[in-house]
């Protein structure tokens, strides 16, 4: 009967980690999966936001464009797994140009993510922020008729 107790010694520890490690160990990868799967969302979200205001940029920058107001309405999600995200923009002049940083932020995670938009001298950028379950999220593009362009967020 030595074998008997001997197998108890060796196999109940194994069964203990088994029972509690490893739904441990799974818990904490499907809690990094799910971080990175919403980070990858907000960069997509980011890229595209990013990618909208240069493709406004570009087709406003026109002398055959008139002065006036213009609104898009970008096609991102409204939210992100069931949370709303905020993006908040600054920016800086420099000679020939005007880059604009979109800081963008997942509510109820910490997680944030930034991207860089370079435009023309010519852009002025209105301190706003945009709200992803907001019914009036848009981005909004005055021309003046000295050819400036102020963007906003709606």
């Amino acid at each position: 009967m030595p074998h008997v107790s001997l197998e108890y010694v060796i196999m109940v520890p194994i069964l203990i980690v088994q029972v509690i490690l490893v739904p441990v160990a799974a818990g904490w990868m499907m809690d990094a999966w799910v971080l990175r799967r919403r980070e990858n969302e907000l960069r997509d979200v980011a890229s595209h936001m990013g990618t909208t205001i240069q493709q406004l940029y570009f087709s406003l920058n026109r002398e055959e464009i008139v002065a006036g107001i213009t609104t898009q309405i970008p096609e991102v999600p409204s939210s992100i797994e069931f949370f709303p995200y905020n993006i908040t923009a600054s920016s800086q002049k420099f000679e020939n140009s005007t880059i604009i940083d979109l800081n963008l932020a997942l509510k109820g995670t910490d997680i944030t993510v930034m991207t860089r938009v370079t435009l023309g001298p010519n852009v002025l950028w209105q301190d706003s922020t945009f709200l992803s379950n907001s019914a009036n999220a848009c981005i909004l593009v005055e021309k003046f008729s000295n050819g400036t362009l102020s963007f906003s967020f709606g």
